[in-house]
């Protein structure tokens, strides 16, 4: 499965013909379709391997966009995702570190602005990289929790940005396939028509007070 080595068991059925489950991967949150192999019993939340050498798969049926889920799965999306940013603390540390004055994203993160972000630049460059969520959310005096921030961004690039046109804030954590629901492809009419397209998503929420466009 390309990608994605490892998805976390949002959902599993099991019928006389065959077995499924719904998953989320662990690399990039690509939601996936899946058969299972016979002798397979999988539970919600559990870590099962990828790819074509899985015991536990049969094949790959569907990539899925967040609209696919039921609320059930919804539901463990989130416990997912928080799952994953924890046991892979490491590489999301690193975005923080990774980040220059020169080609930073720190602003698209939920309410670090720019000035915010230059600051969190500053303190890196002052003291040093930052060595784990604990150590951003203690130097950084306006993070309250920096897991959080990865956690909601991730949200956020599965359930809003596939409504976004194209060029619009880029994925920074994901791979999401875009959803075929007609409230989604109302957004196509806007790609000739910025200033139709703000105050469409303006309506939706997505762009703060100030009229900055929430990433």
């Amino acid at each position: 499965m390309k990608n994605e080595n490892f998805g976390l068991v949002l959902s599993a059925k099991s019928s006389k013909d065959k077995k499924t489950a719904r998953i989320i991967g662990t690399n990039y949150f690509t939601l996936i379709d899946l058969d299972l192999n016979d002798d397979v019993n999988v539970k919600v939340q559990d870590k099962i391997p990828l790819g074509r050498d899985s015991e536990f798969i049969r094949q790959e049926r569907a990539h899925l966009s967040y609209d696919d889920l039921n609320k059930n799965e919804e539901f463990e999306v989130e416990k997912a995702i928080q799952s994953i940013v924890i046991a892979n603390e490491p590489k999301y540390v690193k975005f923080f570190n990774q980040q220059s004055k020169y080609a930073s994203k720190l602003h698209f993160l939920d309410r670090i602005n720019l000035k915010k972000g230059s600051r969190v630049l500053a303190e890196k460059e002052l003291n040093g990289d930052f060595e784990s969520f604990e150590d951003i959310d203690k130097r950084i005096s306006f993070i309250k929790s920096s897991k959080d921030l990865i956690v909601k961004r991730v949200l956020y690039e599965l359930i809003e940005l596939p409504k976004v046109k194209k060029g619009r804030p880029s994925y920074l954590f994901t791979i999401v396939k875009r959803s075929n629901k007609k409230e989604v492809l109302d957004y196509d009419e806007f790609i000739d028509d910025d200033s139709r397209f703000i105050e469409m998503i303006k309506e939706k929420g997505l762009i703060e007070k100030e009229g900055k466009r929430i990433r």
